[in-house]
């Protein structure tokens, strides 16, 4: 095994051993394997509890000198339940307070234990998708508390209007359905709404977790927002602070909150966006962040109108994508690296979903295709890489014999070295080109590791003997698979090499780790890495027996410099 073969091997290794350390992006789960039930509760058991508004803007506040956060009580009204079925979700509206208190998303089964098989329930039990607070002047009233009369027209698209009377204000909610999507539009109406008026909208405190593994679920809880200057950022619930207000100036086009597969985002007009994001956290029984108080603020227009749209559904890429405003980028990867892995990951879910379009093969089928061919792409610029390796190593034993014949002048050193790099075709930078195939896969790499994170597309997809190649593969397969092709790979590799204990050694070692590593990791994902490493195994081979050809010329010489150097000194 060469040098460089070593170095892929190491920078593969930090690629799956570091990506969620150094990461944030790559929300882990806590180690705590205990039931949430009793933590959600815990934290649902504060629901009276309103973020404060103080933080807002002047917009949102109102310019009258009384305090805004405090919050005009109103007796509870009873609440009325409306039933909106589309073809996508079935929806429940409370009359108190006119939002969902459930949402049911028909065609996406839940994993979780005790439901599975049930529509996907975005909405914990004892929650609302939103809450509506509506900021007059300095007075902020809930209207959680305030009963609405709900009216339900039919026509081309299905709506649901809410009417109360707020302070002596009139206030109007309009909810159209979108067909055939996830998308709701909301329209309404404050008459007379002071200027500086704002419709404050708390976004979903949680979302129910319907995955088999709901402290991974709940890890991956998140809100991402979309300034209409820079790119999407996303603050996860476990960096919010319970004691502490953060406030995200706008203008902002959209924010949403986020697991694992679903979301609910809330995306603001062109002409009228978001002018503030508070977020809080909540109170967490003992590292669990189960919940969060984040609230938006949309100022109402002189006229007492305000629109926004909300999607609340899974994170499908291609549905995301058509909805533009960057919506697609929900959930950025990378961390401090977004900038390099958010493009990759872009491009490898394109291709994967062009594959998928084209062949209309199985998920686990285009995971094996698209591992082939990457190695076929990458083909030329790993030949040239391993033919490099063995020019450099027929190489070293001149250039030893020069660096000990010359150990006292640098000048005539350089000078020497030089020469036998032109003598055989190589420059100075050889050895570098010859690392850059070895470094051109790792954003590649980078971005497959958080794909296989959140991509929906996967999940739930069965494969041979994988009943899910968004979870561990139940039997160990695909993980043995990977490591046992990774071993092969490293023997080959070599064979017709120098005498080299460290790589020997290397190449038990390496398999075993890489295992161990990929054991609880997606099926998908080790299904990739063999297929990769299988795929490599011809090229291997090939450039192994080429090296073997050159027999004695990949010894190195202890007896001093070669004829060629001793002719030129």
């Amino acid at each position: 095994m060469d040098k460089r073969l070593l170095l892929a091997f190491v920078l593969t290794a930090i690629v799956i051993v570091a990506t969620p350390l150094l990461f944030p992006g790559a929300n882990k789960a806590p180690s705590s394997r205990t039931r949430t039930d009793t933590a959600l509760t815990a934290a649902r058991s504060d629901s009276s509890i309103t973020a404060p508004v103080s933080g807002l803007s002047a917009a949102a506040r109102g310019q009258s000198g009384r305090n805004s956060s405090a919050l005009i009580p109103i007796s509870p009204a009873a609440a009325e339940t409306t039933a909106i079925a589309t073809a996508r979700s079935t929806y429940a509206f409370s009359s108190r307070g006119a939002s969902p208190v459930s949402v049911v998303l028909d065609s996406y089964p839940s994993r979780r234990p005790g439901r599975k098989g049930q529509p996907v329930q975005l909405v914990s039990p004892g929650s609302s998708l939103w809450q509506f607070r509506l900021a007059l002047g300095g007075d902020t009233i809930a209207l959680d508390s305030i009963a609405f009369h709900g009216a339900r027209s039919h026509g081309a698209t299905d709506s649901l209007r809410f009417t109360t009377d707020v302070l002596g204000h009139p206030l109007q909610l309009t909810y159209t359905f979108v067909p055939d999507s996830f998308l709701v539009r909301i329209t309404g109406n404050v008459t007379g709404a002071p200027q500086g008026s704002a419709l404050l909208v708390g976004l979903p405190r949680a979302l129910y977790s319907n995955e088999p593994d709901t402290l991974d679920d709940i890890g991956h809880l998140a809100v991402s927002y979309r300034p209409s200057r820079g790119d999407v950022k996303s603050v996860a619930f476990a960096k919010l602070d319970s004691a502490e207000v953060r406030t995200e100036p706008g203008p902002l086009n959209w924010a949403a909150t986020r697991n694992k597969y679903f979301l609910v985002a809330y995306r603001a007009d062109q002409g009228r966006p978001f002018s503030q994001l508070q977020l809080q956290g909540a109170p967490r029984r003992g590292k669990i962040a189960a919940e969060a108080r984040n609230t938006v603020a949309l100022p109402i227009a002189p006229d007492g109108n305000v629109a926004f749209d909300v999607y609340a559904g899974p994170q499908d890429f291609e549905r995301l994508r058509r909805l533009g405003s960057d919506l697609d980028q929900v959930n950025p990867y990378g961390g401090w690296l977004q900038g390099v892995v958010q493009p990759f990951a872009t491009i490898v879910m394109k291709a994967l979903l062009w594959m998928k379009h084209t062949t209309q093969l199985n998920y686990g089928w285009v995971l094996v295709l698209f591992g082939v061919l990457i190695r076929l792409a990458l083909w030329p610029l790993n030949q040239s890489a391993m033919r490099t390796s063995m020019k450099m190593q027929r190489l070293q034993p001149e250039l030893q014999a020069i660096q000990k014949k010359y150990g006292d002048d640098p000048r005539r050193q350089q000078e020497a070295i030089m020469r036998v790099y032109k003598d055989h075709g190589m420059s100075p930078l050889s050895p570098l080109m010859g690392c850059l195939p070895m470094l051109l896969p790792m954003p590649i790499l980078f971005a497959l590791y958080f794909v296989f994170q959140n991509t929906i597309e996967f999940r739930g997809v069965s494969f041979l003997w994988l009943p899910d190649i968004s979870l561990r593969d139940p039997f160990l397969i695909t993980p043995l698979l990977m490591g046992a092709s990774m071993f092969v790979m490293s023997w080959i590799g070599l064979r017709g090499s120098p005498p080299n204990p460290q790589a020997k050694m290397m190449s038990y070692m390496m398999p075993v780790m890489f295992t161990v590593f990929f054991l609880n990791l997606a099926s998908g994902l080790n299904l990739y890495y063999a297929v990769q490493n299988i795929a490599a195994l011809p090229q291997q081979w090939l450039l192994a027996r080429e090296r073997m050809k050159s027999g004695s010329t990949l010894v190195p010489s202890v007896s001093g410099p070669s004829p060629a150097v001793r002719r030129r000194s």
